[in-house]
This record gives structure tokens, C-alpha cells and sequence, in this order.
């Protein structure tokens, strides 16, 4: 997955030099991941000689290994430095830890938070200002993702923005099936004020944005400058994208596993074959040659679906 990762954003940088990427829930692509550690161990004992037992599953919690073993066992310096921005769900809402290399660096830390009730919502959005996190906060999740045009913002501000470092504010509206038109969409964008805006690059899952309309997009009602970026789901083939396929309906191309736990229209793959790379690199060319200023990656959590069942040996 973080190969994957970094040869998609080495591309899109490569083309254009202020291109932002993000990625959500991505601790184990930034840092070793547990299965990472317990590989790393295995395979020392079995070079001493040692007897070392298989632990095909799991159990302990990666967050249990002590921050400054994470800091000084950093997995790519270079992979670090290609990333712009990491979310997290419920980053104030609940407890969750990120470590001070993290919070030290350029990276932008974004809190996409499910509030339980008002009070949570407003502590969670006093201490995204003052860690100076971008946050997207919602109380309704039927509500979430969605709606734009009536979303209040949270730090609102009259800058051009040009990277996700200079950016006070961020919505995620990557849910567009309230609009019947493309153009009701891009009215709704252009008349708010957000420094960033997260899209799905397919209207209703199908049509892709042309340049011109990625481009309409990019100004603020006030007349700055703000970042609009495409969603790319790594892992996940969607039955409604361009590239499906009519025959996977009845049979599924080996490399297509199961259905996706959050959606009922995708299937997890294994994201390391040459089908799906070939699949995802054109989705990223895609997006670059449209104009976007950059990547929210998701789907990267679905490696732990396959080391917690792959055996170190």
C-alpha cells in the first residue's frame, strides 16, 4: 500500500510540483504498522536461530508501542515529505493520539468529526483552532458530506490559497446525489467560502469534471483563491466508475476479494496486482490532467484486512 501510495503521488507532484496529497487514516503508511513490527521480529529470530512462533491474528494495539520508538523508526523520510495532509475520524471527539513528530511538521493534520451531540461539536471545533487543524464536523450524518451552501465555517478567511499548509478551513463534499445537475453542484461551491473543497471527481459516480468546471470551481464567492480536491479510493473497485467492467457483474476478476465494509456498490481488491494498479494510476493520471490541485486518498486502511490474515511466514 505505501508503495502504491508513493509512486501515485511521486507521479502526480512530478506534473505539476504543487500538487497536494492527503490521506486519511494512514498512521500505518506514515509509520511501521503493527504487522510490520511483528514481521520485522519474526524474521530476526528466525536469522539467530531462534524459535519463533507465527501469530497469524493479531491482538495488541499498535498504538501501545511507545511514541519514540514510532519517531526514530520512521519508515521513509522521502514518502514523509511527499504528503500534505492526513484525516482522521473523530480526532476531538474522541480520544485519539497523534504523535509531535506529526504535530512538529509541515503536514496538515484534518479532523473529520462525528459529534454526538452541540457541546462536543463546539469543543471539538475550539480545539481544531487552536492546534490549528483543519477540521469538518457534523452533528447529523445524514447531513454529512452533502451539504455545502449552508455548512457554517469554521476560521473563515479572505486568502488565496495555494497550499493545504495556508488553508483555515476545509468541506468534504464528496456526496452529490442531492444535485440533479453538475451545475447546481458548481453553484453551490462557488458560493461558499471554503479554503479547501474535497469532491468525488464522478458526478453520481460516473461522469468526470472537465477541466474547464474544475476550474470554476477553484474561487471563493469572495473572489480568492481556494484548493479543490478530487477523492480516489486506492483499494476499492465501484460498480458505477467508467472502468467496471459488464462481465465482473457475473464473474469477479480474482483480484477483486469482497464486498467493501462502508459500501455496498464496491469491492475490496488486492491492491498490489498489476490489473488494479494499472486501473488506479490511470484513475490518478485522470485527476492530474483535469486540473484538481491534489489527492484525498481513502481506502487506505484495507491493508489490515489482509495482514491480519496473512501469516509472516
Amino acid at each position: 500500500m505505501r508503495n502504491n501510495l508513493y509512486s501515485l503521488i511521486k507521479y502526480a507532484k512530478s506534473q505539476k510540483p504543487d500538487f497536494q496529497a492527503l490521506l486519511h487514516e494512514c498512521d500505518d503508511i506514515l509509520y511501521k504498522s503493527l504487522w510490520e513490527y511483528h514481521l520485522e521480529g519474526y524474521e530476526q529470530a528466525r536469522k539467530l536461530g531462534l524459535k519463533a512462533d507465527d501469530p497469524s491474528f493479531l491482538v495488541r494495539n499498535a498504538k501501545d508501542i511507545p511514541e519514540q520508538y514510532l519517531q526514530d523508526n520512521n519508515i521513509s523520510q522521502d514518502f514523509y515529505k511527499l504528503v500534505d495532509g492526513v484525516a482522521y475520524n473523530n480526532l476531538y471527539c474522541t480520544p485519539i493520539k497523534i504523535t509531535s513528530q506529526l504535530k512538529d511538521s509541515p503536514i496538515k493534520v484534518i479532523s473529520i468529526s462525528a459529534c454526538p451531540n452541540l457541546k462536543m461539536y463546539e469543543q471539538a471545533a475550539e480545539l481544531s483552532a487552536s492546534e490549528q487543524t483543519l477540521f469538518y464536523g457534523f452533528i447529523k450524518p445524514s447531513q454529512a458530506f452533502k451539504y455545502i451552501a449552508h455548512q457554517p465555517i469554521i476560521n473563515e478567511n479572505a486568502n488565496n490559497i495555494f497550499k493545504l499548509s495556508e488553508a483555515k478551513n476545509i468541506s468534504f463534499l464528496i456526496d452529490d446525489s442531492r444535485y440533479k445537475s453538475k451545475a447546481e453542484m458548481l453553484q453551490d461551491i462557488a458560493a461558499s467560502n471554503y479554503d479547501v473543497v474535497v469532491i468525488n471527481p464522478l458526478f453520481h459516480t460516473q461522469t468526470p469534471f472537465s477541466d474547464k468546471e474544475v476550474s470554476s470551481m477553484r474561487y471563493k464567492r469572495n473572489g480568492a483563491r481556494r484548493l479543490i480536491i478530487a477523492m480516489q479510493n486506492v483499494s476499492e473497485a465501484f460498480k458505477l466508475h467508467y472502468y467496471w467492467q459488464k462481465d465482473w457483474n457475473k464473474t469477479r476478476p480474482d483480484w477483486m476479494i469482497r464486498k467493501s465494509f462502508s459500501s455496498q456498490d464496491a469491492f475490496i481488491t488486492r491492491y498490489w496486482t498489476a490489473e488494479w494498479q494499472k486501473i488506479i494510476s490511470d484513475y490518478t493520471k485522470s485527476i492530474v490532467d483535469s486540473g484538481y490541485d491534489g489527492i484525498f486518498f481513502t481506502g487506505i486502511e484495507n491493508h489490515r484486512y489482509f495482514e491480519h490474515q496473512t501469516p509472516l511466514e
